[in-house]
């Protein structure tokens, strides 16, 4: 790992309660450690439900259903606590929006947010595929159905009306045995922790609320007040902040007194920050190919990455000649990014504020 990602790594330790509690319930997240499976990771199904979610009236309707997600719940149905983890818009379209059946839909409809149903049914057509692998428990169903007990636990941005436009779920939950329904397969939920982390598009400007150059003060009123502060070495003019609310591994470089970077470092333990995305979906976990593809006829200046060697790159993207702003990728060995930094000439310090 470079010395840029250990120290920045480092930092993310030594804070590690900055996990997101602004949910309306719990905020501990100790249930998490009962989690492992006999191998020591974690039982984890993460459902991306931006943009393939609509709502059927009396239900959620996830059109396009991960593989991966539903064996996980298939295969933890009815033995114990899990992680599921949701990423979602707070504003769900009708299903006749997204999938427009002249047979059945006279009109688009009305979109609402999650918080309109109760409980938040999440309903998904079963794919061929994961219903041959479980033929012996899904063999009758053409759906599966996930029935929170009570309702999924939210932001309390979004019950006062002021929301972001997505927000990463964390939740602790035990899913019960699958029970049907006639043709539909229902894995009810209980809820027993839940944190919310609210997610934003990562670019040149800055992140949600905190715009590269803001001061200080400007930056500590927008994203506050849980903040924590390091100081970059005996760099007293340069800070890093870190948030409560943002992905584990998402900093701010304060500069000179004002917001020079907001750096993005791969983190396995959060799966938020792999969701964060660039304006053009670029995420921790790209590959250097998608960076190429994502700038398509734009000029990339191309490195060899200070610490990996001839195998390892920096690829950085300006917004303009003078170089004002920018983005900056670190690609790995295996040709994955796993670090973003978007900002000022601040993109291309290496270590620290040097």
């Amino acid at each position: 790992m470079p010395i840029g990602v250990r120290y920045l790594s480092t930092l993310i330790v030594a804070c590690a309660p900055l996990l997101a509690t602004s949910a309306l319930g719990t905020e501990s997240n100790d249930s998490l450690n009962d989690l492992s499976e006999p191998d020591g990771h974690t039982t984890l199904a993460v459902m991306d439900m931006r943009a393939t979610t609509a709502w059927a009236i009396n239900h959620f309707e996830w059109l396009e259903p991960d593989e991966e997600a539903l064996e996980t719940l298939v295969f933890t149905a009815g033995k114990g606590p899990m992680r599921l983890d949701f990423v979602m818009d707070n504003i769900v379209p009708p299903y006749c929006e997204l999938r427009p059946d002249p047979e059945t839909c006279d009109d688009p409809g009305i979109p609402v947010s999650w918080m309109e149903d109760v409980p938040q049914t999440i309903c998904m057509d079963i794919p061929l595929v994961v219903k041959a692998r479980h033929k012996d428990v899904l063999s009758k169903a053409d759906q599966l159905c996930l029935q929170p007990e009570t309702n999924l636990l939210f932001p309390t941005d979004w019950v006062g009306g002021n929301s972001w436009p997505q927000v990463h779920l964390h939740q602790t939950v035990t899913p019960g045995k699958i029970r049907y329904d006639g043709s539909t397969a229902i894995i009810d939920l209980a809820i027993t922790d839940a944190i919310a982390t609210r997610l934003a598009v990562l670019s040149e400007q800055g992140y949600g609320p905190a715009r590269i150059g803001m001061s200080d003060t400007e930056l500590r009123k927008a994203i506050g007040p849980r903040l924590d502060a390091f100081i970059a070495g005996d760099d007293e003019s340069c800070t890093y902040l870190q948030r409560e609310l943002d992905p584990f591994g998402l900093g701010y470089m304060i500069l000179d007194g004002s917001l020079a970077r907001v750096s993005l470092y791969g983190d396995e333990h959060d799966v938020a920050t792999s969701l964060v995305r660039t304006s053009n979906g670029l995420s921790i976990g790209s590959t250097r190919d998608d960076v190429y593809a994502a700038f398509s006829g734009q000029k990339l200046i191309e490195e060899e990455h200070e610490y990996l060697g001839p195998t390892g790159k920096y690829i950085t993207w300006w917004q303009d000649d003078a170089q004002t702003r920018g983005i900056r990728f670190e690609i790995d060995e295996n040709g994955t990014v796993i670090a973003i930094h978007a900002g000022t000439d601040a993109i291309t310090l290496i270590e620290g504020c040097a």
